[in-house]
């Protein structure tokens, strides 16, 4: 029987061994990258999940104050066309033309020969106002065409100080055809109609629909 003996063997271990220890390293490193990927996707998941709790806690408290900041909003538009309707109301209040003192001049100017049977006025504008005023009446007297002109040149003198370029002028001016008492005399009488113009306030302004009294 022959006898065999491999003194090599060692040999062939070691270079056998080296073989293997590349692969090692490879296994490691690439365990050590998964670990590192791993942690880094751990990371990312509490970061995503902390920021998804925020995210809810602010949706939740979004949620009920929504409802309060609508309600707000609404209750400003409310007061913002309250004040806005005031505001208008106030202005229009002091801006306003009042008949009253303009009549009680115009009653001051009528004498007793003359007797209004109709009166009618209206008025244009918002800031420099044109008021035309239509006065009919009838007129009595030795002489009732010239009370009528009296009349006429009186209103200019009475209403001047108070207004703007006043005017008075006669639409029609006749004769009438009856006779009244006067001072316990028949007197002839004449009938009359006088348009009266005149402007109050300033310019600055637009006018607005024409308001009629």
């Amino acid at each position: 029987m022959a006898l065999r003996l491999n003194l090599y063997h060692e040999v062939l271990k070691v270079k056998a061994l080296k073989r293997r220890d590349p692969l090692k390293i490879s296994i490691y490193v690439l365990s050590a990258i998964a670990a590192l990927c791993a942690g880094w996707y751990a990371y990312e998941l509490v970061q995503m999940h902390t920021i998804n709790d925020e995210y809810q806690g602010k949706k939740s408290e979004f949620n009920k104050v929504e409802p309060l900041a609508k309600a707000a909003k609404k209750k400003e538009d409310e007061l913002n066309a309250q004040a806005a309707a005031s505001t208008q109301l106030v202005k229009h209040i002091e801006g306003r033309f009042y008949w009253a003192p303009l009549l009680a001049q115009l009653a001051q100017v009528v004498p007793r020969e003359v007797q209004i049977t109709r009166l009618g006025a209206d008025i244009t504008g918002d800031g420099l106002r044109r008021c035309s005023i239509s006065i009919d009446g009838l007129s009595a007297g030795a002489d009732p065409r010239k009370v009528a002109e009296e009349m006429r040149t009186a209103i200019v003198e009475r209403l001047s100080p108070h207004y703007k370029n006043v005017s008075s002028t006669f639409k029609t001016l006749e004769d009438g055809t009856e006779m009244v008492m006067l001072d316990g005399k028949q007197v002839g009488t004449a009938t009359f109609a006088i348009v009266v113009q005149l402007y109050t306030g300033d310019e600055k302004a637009t006018p607005p629909p024409r308001k009629k009294k």
